[in-house]
Parts: structure tokens; C-alpha cells; sequence
């Protein structure tokens, strides 16, 4: 493509690649919100850099980043699995303007891509799609609800830990109060292509989509979030965050905005950095993980551990 592989627009024409979104309360006077952290380096509420579970990289496809894939703990599907599975937003996977899937791609852990070690081939004979097509239109209804994928890795990096890994959990997004007033957090995990590196964005508010708003309730299992992201964040995790453990919730795709409140003739690329979130009219989203997901990455897991379908 020649670019950075990072969100859509449903106010767009089919195939065009957006900017995800950083919010704010819409004030350009006082400067643009941005309340993401770098993962390298320690956390700003004084933790170190062992308190955070290095759990996510790039993906890299025909010799450019592509966006970002989840490292998967698949023990309780296949404790013997070896190697490791990666969840991620299959559209980064495609060449959109050709309208074809890339040949070749890698891993790289925690966006080091400079260095070799922590670069791996990702196997792309042995991947689980969903019904993601890349001829279907942006603004169709149901875009979105396939757009999730789980890949093999089948030779580790240096210095991996298993113990490091996400595991899948489906969530109530509609208990989200109770759950932050219980200790809970949501948090995106994604790449950052203006500063190349992965980055946190933490006290998210993440939404199933309903009637009404932006996602118009379509597909159950769409979330609307106000996670802040740059480009590269295709294929990030939503996780929820609750007594020291990280679970993966959700997988970013990319943003919605009203073209009424935001035509494309004066903002061709979407809404500016520190527009305000709204549901209605200004959001980005994502496919939560559900039943469907969690099974199909059991499925998924097993085939490889036995190495009987394929």
C-alpha cells in the first residue's frame, strides 16, 4: 500500500485508510489530550518496567508496518502448543488498493524492529481469518464484525515468556461501571507510528454499539471506544485491567465519524487531534472478544498443537 495500515472511516469511500483518533474536549487553544504511555520504559505511575506484561508488537508485512498483534496465551486450549498465536484485525493483512492478501509477514516484539532478535516470520499458511473482505465496502453495516484474525508463530523471540501472554476473556461492556467502581480499568495496547513504539492509553471508555449511535447497534459484539491511537493501531488490544492481571477484550479496527458534523471536503482525513468523543459523531471502534472468538481460538489452537489439520 505505501502506507501505514492504521483505522477506516464508515464516512469514507470503500479501501481508504484513515488516522485513528487522539480526543479532547475540542478546545485547540488549550492543546491536544493524549493520555497515552510508552510501554518501554516503565510506567508513569511509578512502576518499573517488569510491572507491565509485554504483551503485544508489529506487524510487518511485505516490508512495511502494517499495525499490531496481540500475544495469546493458548495454554488452556493447548498446553503443549508450540510456538506462539497472535490475534490481530485482519485487514492488516491485505493490500487494500490491490485487494489481495500481502505474501509475506513478521512479527516484531514490542515494535523492535531494529533489532533482529525480536523479529519472527509469521506463518501464513497456518491463520484464522474472519469474514473480513477487502472488496466490501467501508460504510457497509456489517463491516467490522469479521475483521479479526488469529496467526502462528511458529519460532520464538529472544527473552519470551509465556507467563507474559494475554489471555482471551469475553466482557459485559455493559457493566463497565461496576467494574471500574470494583478496581477495574480498560486500556488500549497498541503501535504508535508517529513515535514508533507500543503505547498504552489507559481509563478508556469502551461501549457496545447501540441503535442510535455511529455503529447503529448492527453487529453484536461492536465497540465504540475513546482509546487514543495513531496510526499503526489496527489489530490492538482493548484490555481489561483488575487486580494485576490483563485479559484481552477487544481488538481495535479503526473509527467512525459523522459525515454531517465532519464532511469530507474540510476534514478529508477525518476529525482532527482533540476533537471531542462522542458516540454519535465522532468514535473509534472495535470487535469485541466473544463466545464465537474464544472458540475459534480454541479451534485454531488445538489444530496447530496436533498438526492434524493442515
Amino acid at each position: 500500500m505505501g502506507m501505514l495500515c492504521c483505522g477506516f472511516s464508515i464516512a469514507h469511500t470503500p479501501g481508504v485508510v484513515t488516522p485513528v483518533n487522539i480526543f479532547g474536549d475540542g478546545d485547540p487553544a488549550n492543546g491536544i489530550e493524549d493520555n497515552r504511555q510508552q510501554m518501554l520504559g516503565g510506567s508513569s505511575d511509578g512502576g518499573s518496567l517488569s510491572d507491565q506484561q509485554m504483551n503485544a508488537g508489529t506487524i510487518e508485512c511485505d516490508g512495511k508496518i502494517r499495525g499490531t498483534a496481540m500475544v495469546i496465551d493458548t495454554r488452556e486450549f493447548a498446553p503443549n502448543l508450540k510456538g506462539v498465536v497472535l490475534a490481530s484485525a485482519a485487514h492488516v493483512l491485505f493490500d487494500l488498493e490491490r485487494k489481495r492478501r500481502f505474501r509475506r509477514c513478521k512479527f516484531h516484539f514490542l515494535a523492535l524492529d531494529e533489532l533482529a532478535r525480536y523479529g519472527v516470520k509469521i506463518d501464513l499458511g497456518k491463520l484464522k481469518l474472519g469474514g473480513f473482505d477487502p472488496r466490501t465496502p467501508v460504510s457497509g453495516p456489517e463491516f467490522g464484525r469479521g475483521d479479526w484474525a488469529f496467526l502462528y508463530v511458529p519460532r520464538v523471540w529472544k527473552g519470551f515468556k509465556e507467563d507474559e501472554a494475554l489471555k482471551v476473556r469475553s466482557f459485559v461492556f455493559a457493566d463497565m461501571d461496576s467494574f471500574r467502581q470494583s478496581g477495574g480499568e480498560l486500556r488500549l495496547v497498541a503501535y504508535d507510528s508517529s513515535a514508533d513504539v507500543i503505547s498504552v492509553s489507559k481509563d478508556c471508555n469502551v461501549f457496545e454499539s447501540v441503535n442510535g449511535d455511529l455503529g447503529g447497534g448492527t453487529w453484536k459484539g461492536q465497540l465504540l471506544d475513546d482509546c487514543d491511537s495513531r496510526g499503526g493501531a489496527s489489530g490492538g488490544g482493548i484490555l481489561a485491567v483488575f487486580e494485576g492481571h490483563q485479559f484481552l477484550v477487544g481488538i481495535r479496527n479503526g473509527s467512525h465519524w459523522s459525515e454531517t458534523d465532519f464532511p469530507s471536503a474540510e476534514f478529508p482525513l477525518g476529525p482532527p487531534d482533540g476533537s471531542v468523543w462522542n458516540r454519535s459523531s465522532n468514535t473509534n471502534f472495535g470487535r469485541a472478544i466473544d463466545a464465537q472468538l474464544i472458540r475459534e481460538l480454541e479451534i485454531f489452537s488445538r489444530n496447530i498443537e496436533a498438526d492434524s489439520a493442515w
